[in-house]
C-alpha cells in the first residue's frame, strides 16, 4: 500500500463518516476547540491545533503538545431539477476528516517548533447520470504536512513560519472520460503573526500561499492514455483579534480571504491536440466571517459558541455541479474539560445553506439543497 494511502487512512479512522464541504474545496474544523467558536481561534490559538489556526500562537503554550482530532459530519445536498428530470442526490461518500499535531517550545526559550499533519481540501461530489453525466464523479483527497519555526520576540509578540507540503489525488469522471490522477506533490510556504499587547488583548494574521498539484495518471473513454489535470490550491490570508471580558468571557472576531479565482477548471488533458474534456469551474475569491464566544467557567472547562458566516466561491454564471457550493451560515456549540490526566474538547456545527437557483448554466440548471452537521472531538496532553 502506497504511503499516501496509509496516512490517508490513519487519519481517516480518527473520524468515522461523512465529512462535509466549506467554500469550494476547503474543509473546516481541523481542531474541536477552535469549531466549538466557529474557526475564529486565529487570535486565540491556545493549543497544537494552533499549528493550523495560527502558528505563532506556540511560543504560549511551554512544553510538548499533542492533539490529536477528528470529526463526524453528515450531509444532504440535492438538485431539484425539472419536473421529467427528477432530484438526485449527491451520492460519492467524502473523505473523513482527521488531524494531528505536536508542539514545542521551552520554557525558558525563545524558539520553538510545530508539526501538523491534516486534510485541509477536499472534494467530493457524484451526480451519476444526472446532467447527462456530465458530473458523473469528482474526487480529491489532500494531505497536508506543515512544519514550523517559532520565535518569541518578546513576552508580548511572535512570528512563525514553515513549509506547506501537499499530496493529493484525484478522480474526475463523466459518462465519456474516466481519469484517475495519482499522488502528487506541491509545496508552499506560510507566515504567522500573534500580538498580546494587554492581558485582556490579543490579535493575530497568517498568510498561506499558493502550492499547484499537477496531477497525472491514466484516462479511458473519449480520452485514452496518459493525461493529467493541475489543482491550484489557494492563497489564504486570515487575521482575528481577541478581548477577555471579566477574566472569564473571550471574545474573537476573525475574517479570512481565500483566493479561489486560481481555480479556472478542472479540464482533463490528453497527449493529443484535441484531447481535452472541458470541467470549467469559474470560481471567484471569497470571504468568511467569523465570531466566538468562550465562557470559562472553571478552570480548565469551558463552554463555546460561535457563528459563521462564509461566501461561496461558485459564480451562477458557469456553475458546475462538480463543485456545488454556496453562502452559508454556521452555528457552533462547543464544551472544552480536563479528565483523565488529557484535556477533551468537543463541538457541535451546525451549517444551514439557503436554497440556490441555477438557471442558464449550459445543463446544471436547479435548485439546490445543501445541509451540514458537525460533531468535532479533540484529545489533548501536554508533558
Amino acid at each position: 500500500m502506497k504511503r499516501f494511502t496509509v496516512l490517508i487512512t490513519m487519519l481517516t479512522l480518527m473520524a468515522p463518516a461523512i465529512q462535509c464541504r466549506a467554500a469550494a474545496l476547503a474543509t473546516l474544523d481541523q481542531g474541536a476547540a477552535a469549531a466549538g467558536v466557529a474557526n475564529a481561534f486565529v487570535a486565540t490559538a491556545d493549543d497544537p491545533s494552533a499549528v493550523h489556526y495560527n502558528p505563532a500562537g506556540i511560543a504560549w503554550q511551554p512544553g510538548i503538545g499533542v492533539l490529536f482530532s477528528g470529526a463526524l459530519r453528515f450531509q444532504d445536498q440535492s438538485a431539484q431539477l425539472a419536473p421529467a428530470s427528477g432530484t438526485p442526490f449527491n451520492a460519492q461518500s467524502p473523505t473523513n476528516l482527521g488531524s494531528i499535531y505536536a508542539t514545542w517550545m521551552p520554557r525558558d526559550g525563545n524558539w520553538g517548533l510545530g508539526v501538523g499533519l491534516d486534510l485541509p481540501f477536499s472534494l467530493n461530489t457524484g451526480w451519476g447520470n444526472a446532467f447527462g453525466g456530465k458530473a458523473q464523479l469528482t474526487s480529491l483527497d489532500t494531505l497536508h504536512l506543515s512544519l514550523d519555526a517559532v520565535y518569541a520576540i518578546s513576552s508580548s509578540m511572535a512570528i512563525a513560519a514553515g513549509p506547506d507540503w501537499y499530496v493529493g489525488r484525484i478522480d474526475v469522471n463523466s459518462l465519456t472520460t474516466t481519469f484517475h490522477g495519482t499522488e502528487s506533490t506541491a509545496v508552499g510556504g506560510h507566515v504567522a503573526w500573534m500580538w498580546r499587547p494587554r492581558p485582556a488583548w490579543s490579535a493575530g494574521a497568517v498568510y498561506r500561499s499558493r502550492a499547484t498539484l499537477n496531477l497525472t495518471g491514466d484516462a479511458t473513454g473519449a480520452i485514452t492514455g496518459s493525461a493529467e489535470t493541475n489543482v491550484p490550491l489557494p492563497d489564504v490570508v486570515q487575521f482575528g483579534v481577541a478581548h477577555v471580558f471579566y477574566d472569564q468571557l473571550t471574545l474573537e472576531l476573525n475574517g479570512s480571504w481565500t483566493r479561489w479565482s486560481t481555480l479556472n477548471d478542472l479540464d482533463v488533458v490528453g497527449t493529443g491536440a484535441a484531447a481535452v474534456e472541458r470541467n470549467p469551474l469559474n470560481l471567484h475569491d471569497s470571504f468568511s466571517a467569523m465570531t466566538g464566544l468562550t465562557w470559562t467557567w472553571r478552570e480548565n472547562t469551558q463552554f463555546r459558541f460561535g457563528y459563521a458566516f462564509d461566501e461561496g466561491a461558485t459564480r451562477d454564471a458557469g456553475f458546475n455541479a462538480r463543485v456545488v457550493d454556496a453562502n452559508s451560515h454556521r452555528f457552533s456549540l462547543g464544551v472544552g474539560a480536563d479528565a483523565l490526566g488529557v484535556h477533551f474538547d468537543a463541538a457541535y456545527v451546525y451549517t444551514y445553506v439557503p436554497t440556490r437557483t441555477i438557471a442558464g448554466s449550459a445543463g446544471f440548471d436547479g435548485r439546490y439543497k445543501d445541509r451540514h452537521q458537525t460533531m468535532a472531538l479533540s484529545i489533548t496532553k501536554y508533558f
